[in-house]
């Protein structure tokens, strides 16, 4: 059966251990270790700054332990990371998410292309994006943020990407969260967007869009085939067959209702002409509606795990209305599983971490493990 072995919290995060049944004669072990850092620069996570993601290098460690042959679920897969790591891991992966711009860049990550084809392809993107009479100009919204000759670059690139695929979206996209940086001085975070920083600076587009593609390409390995649903967690047995799955390993919403749309998403999705309103409107981020939003989820979720399944998710503590929310203790009350063990372990390297100092607040984050054989 799966267990975590408890260990006293460390000031990092902690290491500790699982043990684990999905292949009984192994007795294999499952660890959490401790964390210098929570990201990988050399990867392709870094192709797109989406909010909330779970540490590549964490979902990388607990994915390596499991078993080949697991299925593994992400419902709430945002843009790709746990799908990603257990596709290099050579395991079947399904992700499912509503946000309609995290499903783009997970599926840039985890489909095939063949790297040759695609930037000589992205090259004539370009020339052709050059070549264009009258783009069409950015909306101004988000026109504030970009040099004016930035922003024409990026209005043609749009222009011409009706048949860009996954990766080449997820690069157009990304780079648009680059230029909009290095425009403004490159004193904004990679994931928040912070004051106008005049004059703005003009940045090569094109030249950013190829320094992006070649950066993260060599990553793609598109193998296993690997599915990516946009498609409401609530009713994800439209989409996932019923007992199909071994292995659920996620990173649920805040429930502090943070907005996926916001910050530079909110640039991309306004500069394409996406409505944000009703993609919002589609995603688990309201708090008067969260418990309820998620109990369905999870109800939903078990509907498709088989019996003897394992089910890991990384929580971690709020502040909601000025109250401090333990994780842990909200999905085991609402959770359709029993018995969890839970694992606390002090954020590092984070930005919650270092808005903790400042508001002088002490969250941590939660790992909580069902195992539905035990």
């Amino acid at each position: 059966m799966f267990l975590v072995d408890q260990v006293d919290t460390l000031p990092t995060m902690q290491e500790t251990r699982a043990v684990g049944s999905s292949q009984p004669e192994s007795n294999p072990t499952i660890t959490l270790r401790s964390l210098k850092k929570v990201s990988n620069p050399h990867s392709i996570h870094g192709i797109y700054p989406y909010r909330g993601k779970m540490s590549s290098l964490d979902a990388a460690h607990v994915i390596s332990q499991l078993p080949h042959d697991a299925v593994l679920l992400d419902p709430f897969c945002g843009t790709g990371t746990v799908v990603y790591e257990a596709q290099v891991r050579g395991m079947r992966a399904i992700g499912v998410d509503n946000n309609p711009l995290a499903c783009i860049i997970a599926r840039g990550k985890t489909e095939p292309l063949i790297v040759e084809e695609t930037l000589e392809h992205l090259e004539q993107a370009i020339a052709a994006a050059k070549n264009l009479q009258s783009p069409s100009f950015m909306p101004d919204a988000p026109a504030q943020y970009f040099h004016p000759t930035t922003a024409e670059q990026i209005m043609r690139m749009i222009a011409v990407s009706d048949d860009f695929s996954s990766y080449e979206l997820s690069v157009l996209y990304g780079s648009m969260c680059v230029a909009a940086r290095a425009c403004n001085g490159w004193i904004w975070t990679s994931t928040s967007i912070g004051r106008l920083n005049r004059p703005l600076r003009a940045v090569d587009f094109y030249k950013t869009m190829m320094r992006k593609a070649k950066k993260h390409i060599s990553f793609v390995i598109g193998e296993p085939p690997a599915a990516i649903h946009q498609h409401d967690t609530r009713r994800i047995t439209e989409v996932v067959p019923k007992n199909s799955i071994d292995v659920v390993y996620c990173s649920p919403p805040y429930f502090d209702a943070l907005d996926y749309t916001g910050y530079y998403s909110k640039l991309v999705l306004e500069i394409t002409g996406a409505d944000r309103a009703r993609i919002r409107e589609g995603l688990i981020q309201r708090y008067s509606t969260y418990k309820q939003d998620v109990s369905m989820a999870l109800s939903a979720i078990d509907r498709v795990v088989k019996n003897d399944a394992l089910i890991i998710f990384v929580v971690g503590d709020r502040m909601v209305r000025r109250r401090l929310v333990r994780g842990a203790e909200f999905f085991t009350e609402i959770a359709p599983w029993n018995d969890p063990y839970i694992v606390e372990r002090s954020y590092a390297c984070t930005p919650s971490r270092i808005w903790d100092k400042i508001n002088r607040t002490q969250r941590r984050e939660q790992v909580i493990v069902w195992n539905l054989g035990a």
